[in-house]
C-alpha cells in the first residue's frame, strides 16, 4: 500500500438476509445502485469489492480498483471477506504507516459521504459508525440477527450480537482502520484467519478493542439504510423536497430531474446577497420557480402537500427573486432554521403534468393512479384548478398494450424505476412531460397513509379480479333471446346500482335489490309497458364484488315490441358501439345514447340513426312508431299505476292494526308483497316519470318552453319531499302531533336497502327533530307559476303535434302524476322494505349475530332458514361462516379499482376516467363552505348554508331539504334521479352525478363554487 493512501472495501460477498435468499430485484438489482451510492460516498478513494452471491449480476464495476471473489460466501462471514482483500494486496503489519487508512462497509448498507468523513476525522485508530436512534430487532422476514453496540461518551464499550437490554444502538456496518489498528488487523489476518472464518466485522472490531485499541463511535443519527429492511432505503433517500430531488437526480435514468439551488432558511438570513448571486450565476437569464422545501412538508406519517407556496415564472435577474423567496419562507407559518427553499428553472413546452401514486390512497391497492391534465400548466392538478383533468388507473402487472393511455407509458416506466431504486412502492410523484416526451420529476414523497396489510390486500384484490375476468368470459356471448354482439356493463345506466346501493354494497343490500327489482321486476315492467320482453334475464351482474348493470340486456329492453329480432340486433349494436365510443355518457344513456320514447327532440335521434348509424328511413319510422306507442302508454296508464300503489298503502294500513312478530316467514311476506304491489308499480311510474321529464327538458331545449316556465312547474309539483317539509312545519306549530309525524316518516333511512343504516324511527330526535325545528326558519319564495300558466297551452299544443292526441289538461295531469307518483311509490314500498330490515335486525340478535354480520348475508341465506333442518347452534354457525366469508370478499372488493363502464377484459387492468359531466339543476350561483357526508351521519352536523356532498342520490337523504343547505352534489345519480327531481322542486342548485374522480377532488375542498347556469363546479379552497 502506498503512503498516504485511503482504501475502501465493500463486502458484498455474502447474503445479507440469512434464512431467505433475496431476489435480484431486492438485492442485486438494487445493489448496482447501492454500489453506486457507496462509491459516491467514498468519492476518490481506491475501492475494492468482495463478491460471491450472484456476482454475475453485478455489472457496474468500472470505478472498482479490484474485484475479489469469495468462493466460500455461503459459509463465511464478513471478516473473512475482508481478509481476502488484505491477502490480495499482500499486506502485512509492516506495510502500514500512520497516514494509511482502510474504510470497510457491508455491501447491504447505504450511507453518505458525511459519515465517511466523520470517521476519518476521528483521532482514534479505529472508528465505527453507529445509530443511537435505532436498536434493530431480529428481522421476521430473514431471521438476520442485528449487530448492536453499547457506546458511552462516544467510545465503543461492546459490539456484536448483544441483547437489546445491553445495547443502546445499532452498528451501521461502516468502520475505519488506520495506524495501530490497521497493523493489528493485518497481523490477525496473517496469523489467525481460520479463527475469523465465520466472524463478522463487528466481531473483529470487538477483538481489536479487547487488545487495547481505543474505538471511537460516530453517531449517524438515522442517516443510513440497510437493504431489505422495511422503509430503510426510502427513508434514507427521501428527505426534504430539495434533498430528495438532488439525491434522485444522480441515479434516475428514465426521467429527468432539473438542476437546483437549495438553501436553508438560516443560510438565507445570513447570506442573502451571496445566494441570490449564486442563483443568478447558475441559471443566468432563465425563468425560475421558487419552491417550498420545509422539513414538515412531507413524511411517512403526514403530508402538508400544497400547504406551502411556490412562485412560478420568476425572472432570475429581477428584484422579484428576493421577494419570491421571502414569500415562500413566509408561507411556512413557523419557519425553522433548517427549513429549505428550492430554486429550479421553469419547464418549457409542457404537454401534460400531474400527480401519480404507486398505490391507491384509500386502500393501498396494487395500482398506479395518475391524475393529470394537458393544459400545459405544471400545477393544475396540485392546486385543484385543472378544468380538464383525467385519471389513468393501471393495475400492477398490466402489459403495455393493456394500458389505456399509451402516451403515459414513459411515465409508468419512470415510476417503476423510482420504485425499484427506493425498494418502496407507496409513493406520491409530481411530474410533467414535455413535447420531446421526456418525463420530468418535480417531487417524490411517500404516501403518508400507510396500510398495514398491503401484501394480503394485493393478493385478495388480484384474486377477485381474476375471478371477474372469468365471469366476463362466461357472459361475453349473449343469451339466445338477447340481441347484441358485444357486452357492456355499467354502474349507472338504467337502474343505476351505484346510486341506489353503492359500488361496494353488503351482500344483503345487493341481493335485496336483485330480489325486489333487478332479477325479474325490471323486465316485467318493460314488457308490460310495450317494450321488448327480455325475461327471464337478470339485469344486475357483479364483477369483483361490484354491482353492474348488463347494458346489453338493458338496451334490448328499450327496443319497442314492434321491432323484430334482426332489426333489434342492428339497433342494439349501434347503441352499444355509440356508448363504448362515448363512455362519459354512461349515466345519461336514455338522454344521449338511445331513445326510449318520443319527445320534442326526437328528430335529433332520427338524424343520428340515419347519418351515424346508416339506418333506413323505413326502419327509423318503424322505431318511432313503436316508441310513440310507449309515450301514449305513459300518458294513458300512469293514473292506473298510481292507483296500484294505493293497494300497497291499504295493506300497510291493515298491517298496522295487526302487528307482526319478527320471523323469516314474515320477512318474506313483506318482501314479496313489496315486489308485487310496490316495486312493480314503482318501476312503471319511474318509466312514466322519465317520459314526463323528457317532454319538459326537450321542450326547453327546443324552445317550446322556457327554463323559467319549467322551473315554475317543478316548484308546483308536490312530492314526498314537499310533504315532509309541510308536515314538519305543521308539527312545529302544533297542527300535527310529533308521534304522527314520526309514524309517517320514521321508516325512511339514508341507505334504503342497507340494514346497517338506521331508520329515522330508530332515533327520531336525531333524524327528524332538526327538520321540524328548521321548518319554521326556512324561507320559501312565493311561486306564482306565471311563466308556466302563460306558456303551457302552446307547449301542450306542440306536444300534441307529435302524435300524442291528448288534451292539455290530460297532459298536465300526466306530468304531475308521473313525477309525483314515482316519489310516492318509492316512499310507500320502502316502508315494507324498512319493516323487513327492522325484523331482520331482531332476527340477527336472536341468532346471536350483529347487524353488521347480518348485512353480509344473502337474502337467500335468510329465506333458507325457514326450511332448514339444522339445529339452532348449527344455523348460527352456518350464518356466521357465510357472513365472515362475504365480509372478506367485500373487503377484497373494496381494494379493486374498476371503471364505471366495463367495455372489455383489458378494463380489469387499466382504464381512464375523464372529469365528470354533472347533471346541473337550478340557476343560482353558489359560493359556500362544503361538507362531505360519508354515510348516515346527521343530527349534530350543521349543514345550514353549506354545499353538501353525498355519494348517492338516494331519497333517504330527504332530511337535507329541510336543513337550509346551500347546494347539493352527488357522486352518482342521473339527470332523472330522485335527488335531481327534488332539487328542481325546491329550486336548489345541485350537481347530480359528478363522477368518482371529480367528487373525490371536491370532497377535499373547504369551499365550493357551484354555478349551474354556467355549468361550473370547482373548489375554491
Amino acid at each position: 500500500m502506498q503512503d498516504s493512501s485511503v482504501n475502501a472495501v465493500i463486502l458484498s460477498a455474502g447474503v445479507p438476509h440469512v434464512g431467505s435468499k433475496p431476489s435480484p430485484a431486492q438485492l442485486i438489482g438494487a445493489s448496482d445502485t447501492i454500489l453506486n451510492w457507496q462509491i459516491r460516498a467514498f468519492e476518490a478513494m481506491q475501492t475494492f469489492l468482495v463478491v460471491g452471491f450472484e456476482k454475475e449480476l453485478i455489472t457496474n464495476t468500472d470505478q472498482i480498483a479490484q474485484t475479489v471473489n469469495n468462493p466460500l460466501w455461503q459459509v463465511t462471514g464478513s471478516a473473512y471477506s475482508l481478509s481476502l482483500v488484505v491477502q490480495s494486496l499482500q499486506l502485512s503489519e509492516n506495510d502500514f504507516r500512520n497516514e494509511s487508512e482502510l474504510i470497510v462497509c457491508y455491501g447491504d448498507t447505504l450511507f453518505r459521504n458525511q459519515a465517511v468523513e466523520a470517521l476519518r476525522a476521528s483521532t482514534s485508530d479505529l472508528a465505527i459508525a453507529w445509530d443511537s436512534r435505532v436498536i434493530k430487532a431480529v428481522s421476521s422476514k430473514s431471521g438476520k440477527k442485528p449487530e448492536r453496540v453499547y457506546v458511552r461518551d462516544c467510545e465503543l464499550q461492546r459490539a456484536g450480537e448483544l441483547p437489546s437490554y445491553l445495547s443502546n444502538g445499532t452498528f451501521v456496518g461502516l468502520v475505519r482502520f488506520k495506524g495501530e489498528a490497521l497493523k493489528r488487523l493485518a497481523h490477525v489476518f496473517r496469523h489467525q484467519t481460520e479463527r475469523f472464518k465465520t466472524a463478522t466485522v463487528a466481531d473483529l472490531v470487538e477483538v481489536l478493542r479487547g487488545t487495547g485499541v481505543h474505538v471511537d463511535a460516530v453517531d449517524v443519527h438515522g442517516d443510513w439504510a440497510e437493504v431489505g429492511s422495511d422503509f430503510d432505503i426510502v427513508r434514507f433517500v427521501l428527505g426534504t423536497k430539495a434533498e430528495t430531488l438532488a439525491r434522485m437526480q444522480q441515479i434516475v435514468s428514465k426521467s429527468v430531474i432539473a438542476d437546483q439551488v437549495s438553501f436553508e432558511v438560516k443560510q438565507w438570513r445570513k447570506q442573502k446577497a451571496t445566494l441570490i448571486a449564486h442563483i443568478q450565476n447558475t441559471f443566468h437569464d432563465a425563468l425560475l420557480i421558487v419552491r417550498s422545501s420545509a422539513r414538515s412538508e412531507d413524511s411517512f406519517t403526514h403530508s402538508n402537500a400544497g400547504a406551502y407556496t411556490s412562485i412560478l415564472n420568476v425572472d432570475a435577474n429581477d428584484d422579484h427573486l428576493e421577494s419570491a423567496i421571502e414569500e415562500v419562507i413566509a408561507s411556512y407559518h413557523n419557519p425553522q432554521p433548517d427549513d429549505q427553499v428550492l430554486v429550479q428553472p421553469m419547464l418549457k413546452n409542457v404537454i401534460r403534468s400531474g400527480v401519480a401514486f404507486t398505490r391507491t390512497l384509500e386502500h393501498g391497492s396494487p395500482y398506479y393512479v395518475i391524475n393529470y391534465d394537458e393544459t400545459g400548466s405544471t400545477d393544475g392538478i396540485t392546486t385543484g384548478n385543472g378544468r380538464d383533468h383525467k385519471t389513468l388507473v393501471v393495475r400492477r402487472g398490466a402489459s403495455a398494450h393493456q394500458v389505456a393511455n399509451a402516451r403515459l407509458l414513459p411515465l409508468l416506466e419512470a415510476m417503476k424505476e423510482i420504485e425499484n431504486l427506493l425498494s418502496f412502492d407507496s409513493l406520491d410523484i409530481e411530474f410533467a412531460m414535455t413535447e420531446d416526451e421526456l418525463v420530468h420529476i418535480l417531487q417524490i414523497r411517500p404516501i403518508a397513509v400507510q396500510k398495514t396489510d398491503d401484501e394480503a390486500s394485493c393478493d385478495a384484490c388480484n384474486e377477485a379480479l381474476l375471478q371477474a375476468e372469468t365471469s366476463w368470459a362466461k357472459l361475453e356471448v349473449a343469451a339466445p333471446h338477447l340481441a347484441g354482439d358485444h357486452p357492456l356493463y355499467g354502474v349507472m345506466p338504467d337502474w343505476n346500482p351505484a346510486e341506489i346501493i353503492g359500488t361496494n354494497p353488503g351482500k344483503l343490500a345487493e341481493t335485496l335489490y336483485k330480489y325486489l327489482i333487478m332479477d325479474e321486476t325490471w323486465a316485467t315492467q318493460r314488457a308490460e309497458y310495450g317494450y321488448r320482453d327480455v325475461r327471464p334475464h337478470p339485469l344486475l351482474v357483479s364483477f369483483a364484488g361490484k354491482p353492474y348493470v348488463d347494458v346489453r340486456a338493458s338496451f334490448n329492453s328499450f327496443i319497442p315490441k314492434n321491432i323484430n329480432d334482426e332489426e333489434a340486433g342492428q339497433f342494439v349494436n349501434f347503441y352499444l358501439s355509440y356508448l363504448k365510443a362515448n363512455p362519459k355518457l354512461h349515466d345519461k344513456v336514455e338522454f344521449d345514447v338511445l331513445p326510449t320514447c318520443v319527445g320534442p327532440a326526437f328528430y335529433r335521434w332520427e338524424e343520428r340513426l340515419q347519418h351515424e348509424g346508416g339506418f333506413s328511413a323505413e326502419l327509423i319510422a318503424k322505431l318511432k312508431s313503436g316508441l310513440l306507442d310507449i309515450s301514449r302508454h305513459a300518458v294513458e296508464k300512469t293514473k292506473d299505476y298510481l292507483s296500484n300503489v294505493s293497494k300497497l298503502q291499504d295493506r300497510i294500513n291493515l298491517r298496522r292494526q295487526r302487528p307482526q312478530v319478527a320471523s323469516i316467514r314474515n320477512v318474506r311476506l313483506l318482501l314479496d308483497e313489496c315486489r308485487l304491489y310496490g316495486t312493480l308499480p314503482f318501476a312503471h311510474l319511474a318509466r312514466s316519470g322519465f317520459v314526463a321529464v323528457t317532454f319538459l327538458k326537450e321542450g326547453v331545449k327546443e324552445g317550446w318552453l322556457t327554463q323559467l316556465a319549467m322551473d315554475d312547474f317543478m316548484s308546483s309539483v308536490r312530492t314526498v319531499s314537499h310533504e315532509l317539509t309541510d308536515d314538519a312545519k305543521a308539527t312545529a306549530v302544533g297542527k300535527m302531533s310529533w308521534d304522527h309525524f314520526v309514524a309517517i316518516y320514521g321508516h325512511l333511512r339514508p341507505g334504503t336497502y342497507d340494514i346497517t343504516s338506521p331508520a329515522y324511527l330508530d332515533d327520531p330526535e336525531q333524524f327528524l327533530r332538526p327538520i321540524v325545528e328548521s321548518a319554521m326558519e326556512a324561507k320559501h319564495a312565493v311561486k306564482t307559476q306565471s311563466a308556466w300558466l302563460e306558456e303551457k297551452a302552446n307547449f301542450f299544443a306542440k306536444v300534441k303535434s307529435l302524435g300524442l292526441d291528448f288534451s292539455g289538461d290530460a297532459l298536465e295531469q300526466f306530468l304531475r302524476d308521473a313525477i309525483e307518483g314515482r316519489e310516492k311509490a318509492k316512499f310507500i314500498f320502502s316502508r315494507n322494505l324498512s319493516e323487513a330490515l327492522d325484523m331482520m335486525r331482531v332476527l340477527a340478535s336472536e341468532f346471536g349475530l350483529t347487524v353488521e354480520e347480518w348485512a353480509n348475508l344473502s337474502v337467500y341465506d335468510v329465506f333458507g332458514l325457514s326450511e332448514t333442518t339444522l339445529s339452532a347452534s348449527e344455523q348460527q354457525g352456518f350464518l356466521r361462516a357465510e357472513a365472515s366469508k362475504n365480509a372478506r370478499q367485500r373487503k377484497s372488493a373494496a381494494t379493486c379499482e374498476l371503471p364505471p363502464l366495463l367495455t372489455g377484459k383489458d378494463d380489469f387492468y387499466s382504464f381512464e376516467l375523464s372529469a365528470g359531466m354533472p347533471n346541473f339543476i337550478g340557476s343560482e350561483r353558489i359560493m359556500a363552505p362544503c361538507i362531505h357526508l360519508r354515510g348516515t351521519e346527521q343530527g349534530d352536523i350543521d349543514v345550514q348554508g353549506v354545499v353538501v356532498l353525498i355519494p348517492q342520490a338516494d331519497p333517504g337523504f330527504d332530511w337535507l331539504f329541510g336543513q337550509g343547505i346551500a347546494g347539493l352534489i352527488t357522486m352518482y345519480g342521473g339527470a332523472n334521479s330522485h335527488m335531481a327531481i327534488r332539487s328542481a322542486e325546491f329550486g336548489l342548485s345541485a350537481a347530480i352525478g359528478v363522477g368518482e374522480q371529480l367528487f373525490k377532488q371536491l370532497s377535499q375542498a373547504k369551499a365550493i363554487e357551484l354555478d349551474p347556469a354556467n355549468k361550473l363546479l370547482r373548489p375554491l379552497r
